[in-house]
């Protein structure tokens, strides 16, 4: 009896142990994060690829000489430069913008080289800011009055992000951008980068698509895992993560034929963002549930000839049917690229006569139901044919109007 009672007293201890184990406490990691510099690429809002928002783009013109904005609890008052030379037709001029606060007067801008350096805005307790932007001038004629103004367009933007790395095995950079530009880091209103994805084309320069902070983050492969953002410094200062123990399953997407960029999927249902380069082969761990694409941007590898700058292809999946992920199991999903276009028009004395909105912003639907939007170039107009039966018609130039 006494040994019968012993061995049932060893196994329940032996039970309660792997269980115990089995649900061992995970320390949170912290990951300490530094600012740096933007260099050599531009950060990316998912709300500039979805409808053209750019927090810190504004104008300022003679009934509205100043901008008033507020960056880390501290009132901004931005003016321009004064005017030394009026800017001819079609023609315009760079211009310093000042910004004033309670405590300094800076001046953000160009150099003789057009180099765009940023300058050190003091925050709350010291902290630094890093800025950059600039002003441009150029006659604005009033479709009512045909009365011709000046108006000056400027951009202001963070000029420095948030850098750290989670510790080993993992080894995956963190950088933290500030895209609501209010001087803060918080979840779902800033950005973050996770590793180092392949970069897009972007008026001329490089770009990272900053996806949402949301309350999970897959680190990219070969020791990628999933992570719990417990905690993030209001500053930006540092990240706590918790190992995260549920069930996985991976996710691959693939790009059309001849192009790359930068894809962001996201599932409200287990509040997991993470961006994928749409390379084949690729997978990340992600967690099961229902996905879609928050926004992508992918540049052709082949860019058109004589085109200034390469603004790519915007992509959306708003209204695309949810992409299944089961625990377990890979998913797939395969971008098609422009595939159906759906618009108006009409034929007005032999012309094709198409909407502005439809001209300058051609939505095109993709076999996932993910929307492509490109950018039309009003001064080298798309040849547009017709084609019936294999047979290949020109119909003339989108002209505008």
């Amino acid at each position: 009896m006494f040994r019968f009672k012993r061995a049932i007293l060893l196994s329940a201890i032996m039970v309660l142990a792997a269980l115990l184990w089995g649900c061992r406490v995970v320390e949170p990691i912290k990951v300490p994060l530094v600012t740096a510099a933007i260099s050599d690429v531009c950060y990316i809002s998912p709300a500039y690829v979805l409808d053209y928002t750019n927090l810190g783009w504004f104008q300022l013109d003679e009934t509205n000489p100043a901008k008033t904005f507020t960056l880390g609890g501290i009132e901004c008052v931005v003016t321009a430069e004064p005017l030394t030379e009026v800017p001819g037709d079609d023609q315009f001029a760079l211009r310093k913008l000042f910004i004033k606060t309670p405590m300094q007067e800076l001046t953000i801008g160009h150099d003789n080289d057009l180099v765009f350096k940023p300058v050190e805005l003091m925050l709350d307790n010291g902290r630094k800011y890093l800025l950059a932007g600039c002003g441009f001038s150029d006659f604005v004629t009033d479709h009512e009055t045909q009365k011709k103004s000046i108006v000056t367009r400027c951009a202001i933007c963070s000029a420095g992000v948030q850098v750290g790395k989670i510790p080993s095995p993992f080894q995956s950079t963190i950088t933290l951008y500030d895209s609501n530009l209010d001087g803060f880091y918080t979840s779902g209103d800033d950005g973050i980068v996770v590793g180092s994805p392949t970069a897009v084309a972007y008026y001329g320069s490089k770009g990272y698509l900053a996806q949402p902070i949301s309350k999970y983050i897959s680190t990219p492969p070969p020791s990628g895992g999933i992570f719990e953002i417990q905690k993030l410094a209001k500053d930006g200062s540092e990240l706590t993560l918790l190992p995260y123990r549920g069930p996985t399953a991976s996710l691959e997407v693939v790009l059309p034929p001849n192009y790359s960029g930068q894809i962001i999927m996201t599932s409200a249902d287990t509040g997991l963002n993470v961006t994928l380069n749409g390379k084949a082969g690729e997978v990340v761990t992600v967690i099961p549930g229902d996905y879609t694409i928050l926004a992508a941007m992918l540049s052709s590898d082949t860019p058109l000839p004589d085109s200034s700058h390469n603004l790519g292809v915007r992509v959306s999946g708003a209204g695309m049917p949810a992409l299944k992920v089961k625990a377990g199991a890979k998913q797939v999903l395969v971008m098609s690229g422009p595939k159906v276009l759906e618009f108006q028009a009409a034929l007005v004395d032999g012309k094709l006569k198409i909407t502005p909105e439809m001209y300058f912003n051609v939505e095109i639907k993709g076999q996932a139901g993910e929307t492509y939007s490109c950018v039309t170039d009003t001064k080298n107009p798309a040849e547009i044919y017709l084609n019936v039966d294999g047979q290949s018609t020109f119909l003339g130039k989108a002209e505008y109007g």
